[in-house]
Order: structure tokens, then C-alpha cells, then sequence
């Protein structure tokens, strides 16, 4: 399985360059419109060139000639994804997520597991704290299963807490999940427990890290963008201080995409009433979450039935 008409071998060049350190989003795309391909980059490349990249310093030179000397790996490893069912899918190819590149610097490459389909297009970002509460659990599983009951795909991050709730609630309700990944794909394990049938039927896997990368915080924060833009509306759930909820919530406001944030009867995360100052809509029930999200679009009557969170 490849990711549409590449072949193999120009994939694993794809693979490679994306792979290596010191090359991030920004980086790629230089190299990719100075040189055209990233096998040019790796095999033809003087450094005198390769060093008026902006940016560009000995340690990319370095990083680049060690991607090029072990290619023969990179092979063995596009083997294996293929073999799993791993679709690598460059920015340039017709299967690559449409709305990753509104961003300014768009995944090189992503790796995936499942198919987007066009009923993707009416996303929902549920995000939040992995310290969530009981109440912010249900609160996230309750909205994630109400909203795919009524089409809509949820997206998250596959984190601890509010993303699993998110998943599961959508998957549960028989919608659909994309799970985003700050990660190497060949990690990916579900933070809950999910039937692999479920899994392949009603859920999207996606990254745009390395294979085999493991989980850094500067990554999850970079996660945190592709999640934003694969969203139609962003809900946060319980956001901190201290997480990426909020980091989330204000890229999806640099994109022009509408955010909500759950309000409690009780005491609220303190993020949320960040979120709400700096504009975020507060939503303080299901049927509220639905009439904002439908807001601007055709209104249906069983908006007005109050769920209440629980």
C-alpha cells in the first residue's frame, strides 16, 4: 500500500529527508523548493548551497549526509510501514489533508492509518487537560457522542484524559475518530480500549513525526497545530494553565476557527476562563455545544432539548 501514484523507491527518499534531524516543517520546504526533490537533497547537494538555506547550519549538513548514508535502512523501514498498513503521503499528493495546508508551515509528509473521507470535513476538534476530572470525562465522552451522532468526526490527540473520553465517546456512538498523533505511527496504541475492528472502521491515525519517533514535548506541543486545522470548531473540555488545550484554542484563533469552551455549574478550570476571555464561546450544557456549533448553518428544533453534561 503506497500513498497514490509515488513508487516505492521515491518514498523511501521522501522518508528519509523527512527523517532527519534538524529538519523540521520550515526546513523541508526550503530544501524541497530550492533542489526540487528530496532525493536531489540527499545525493546531489553541495554543502556551499546547502548552507544558504535560511537557517541552515553545520548540524543540518550533518543530519542530511547521515540520512543519505543510511538509506538502505529507510528502505527496510518504508517495508515495514507498507507491510502494516502505514500510507505515507507527501504534502505534494492528492491524499495529503487539505486543511494541513492552510497552515504556514504544513507536515512535509504524514503517516497514516485509515482513509479520510468527505464527511471529515465537518470535524470537531474535544480537547483538554490529561488531568481530567470525572465531570470533564463524561462531559468529553457525553459531547464527543452526541456530536458524532450527529455527523460530525471528532479530533484529538490520543493523550490521557479528555482525548481518550473523546475518541471513545465518538467511537462508541458509531462516528467517527481522528486520532492525532505526537508520536512515531508504529506507537500508536489507544489510550482506552478500543476494538481493532472499531479502529479500522471508524478512525483515522495520523502523524507527521518520524516512524519510530518517540514522544517530546516539543512535538506534542507541534501536534497541537494539526489538530487545530483538521477542525471545523475546537471545544475545550477542561483546559490548565500548563497544557496544550489552550496552546490548541489560540492556533485554531490565528486559523479563523471558532472555538467553545465547556462551563461548569461548579468551580471552572481556569483555562477555560482564559479560553473565554480571549474569545471562545462558553457553552454550559450538550444542546447549547450544538447550537454553537451549528451556528451560522441550518438549525434544527431538537437543538433546544437540554442534555446537561452529564
Amino acid at each position: 500500500m503506497s500513498s497514490s501514484s509515488r513508487s516505492r523507491e521515491d518514498l523511501v527518499w521522501w522518508v528519509a529527508l523527512h527523517s532527519a534531524q534538524h529538519v523540521g516543517p520550515a526546513r523541508f520546504h526550503r530544501l524541497i523548493r530550492k533542489f526540487g526533490s528530496p532525493q536531489a537533497v540527499l545525493t546531489s547537494t553541495p554543502s556551499e548551497a546547502l548552507l544558504n538555506i535560511p537557517g541552515a547550519d553545520p548540524a543540518l549538513l550533518d543530519s542530511i549526509v547521515f540520512a543519505g548514508v543510511r538509506i538502505d535502512y529507510t528502505r527496510e523501514l518504508v517495508d515495514r510501514l507498507f507491510e502494516r498498513g502505514i500510507r505515507i503521503v507527501p504534502f505534494d499528493d492528492p491524499a495529503f489533508p487539505a486543511p494541513l495546508l492552510k497552515l504556514k508551515w504544513p507536515p512535509g509528509l504524514v503517516y497514516m492509518m485509515g482513509e479520510f473521507t468527505a464527511a471529515d470535513a465537518r470535524a470537531v476538534g474535544i480537547i483538554g487537560s490529561t488531568r481530567a476530572s470525572a465531570t470533564g470525562f463524561r462531559a468529553a465522552y457525553r459531547s464527543a457522542g452526541v456530536l458524532a451522532g450527529k455527523g460530525y468526526t471528532i479530533v484529538s490527540g490520543n493523550a490521557r484524559g479528555i482525548d481518550s473520553a473523546a475518541h471513545l465517546g465518538a467511537i462508541e456512538a458509531g462516528g467517527r475518530t481522528i486520532f492525532v498523533l505526537p508520536e512515531g505511527i508504529v506507537h500508536f496504541r489507544p489510550q482506552v480500549e478500543i476494538p481493532t475492528g472499531r479502529l479500522e472502521r471508524q478512525a483515522v491515525v495520523i502523524s507527521e513525526r518520524p516512524p519510530e519517533a518517540a514522544w517530546e514535548r516539543e512535538a506534542a506541543l507541534a501536534r497541537n497545530r494539526i489538530t487545530a486545522a483538521l477542525s471545523e470548531r475546537i471545544l475545550i473540555i477542561e483546559a490548565q494553565t500548563d497544557n496544550g488545550a489552550l496552546h490548541t484554542f489560540r492556533i485554531a484563533r490565528q486559523l479563523g476557527i471558532p472555538s467553545m469552551a465547556a462551563q461548569f455549574s461548579g468551580d471552572m478550570p481556569e483555562g477555560n476562563r482564559i479560553a473565554i476571555r480571549e474569545g471562545a464561546v462558553g457553552v454550559k450544557s450538550i444542546a447549547e455545544l450544538l447550537q454553537a456549533v451549528a451556528a451560522g448553518g441550518e438549525q434544527r428544533t431538537e437543538l433546544q432539548q437540554s442534555f446537561g453534561w452529564e
